[in-house]
């Protein structure tokens, strides 16, 4: 009992160090670097009660996540090929950004998303 206590309170913090480790190096990829760590934090988020031992418990309509993740996943591919300059839609501006930290929320939740739908897939 001891171990599985010591499991759910070391296992968020061992992940958190994780990501705090690997953010530095993903510095230098530009757009791509907020892409991967939005993912990265979002599949983390997703494994936290898993690993740590907890949510056990599966919801039934989790499957359904992959509509939101794919609209999401849409929108940062539009976000890129606009910030190179390959497309301009006016219908579309008001998806367009030059924060990368909008894209990494965006990406934290697709993450998160996808690997809720594949965790909970029967």
């Amino acid at each position: 009992m001891f171990l599985r206590k010591l499991t759910v309170m070391v296992a968020p913090l061992l992940l958190a160090l994780a990501l705090c480790l690997l953010f530095p190096v993903m510095g230098g990829l530009g757009f791509w670097s907020n892409v991967l760590k939005g993912l990265l934090m979002g599949v983390v988020l997703a494994l936290l009660l898993p690993v740590s031992g907890a949510g056990r418990k599966r919801e039934p309509f989790a499957g359904l996540l992959w509509v939101p993740a794919v609209v999401l996943a849409l929108v940062v591919t539009y976000q890129y090929l606009e910030s190179i300059g390959m497309v301009s839609w006016p219908v579309l501006s008001m998806l367009t950004t030059r924060d990368g930290q909008v894209v990494l929320v965006e990406c934290a939740f697709a993450g998160y998303m996808t690997a809720q739908c594949i965790r909970t897939k029967k």
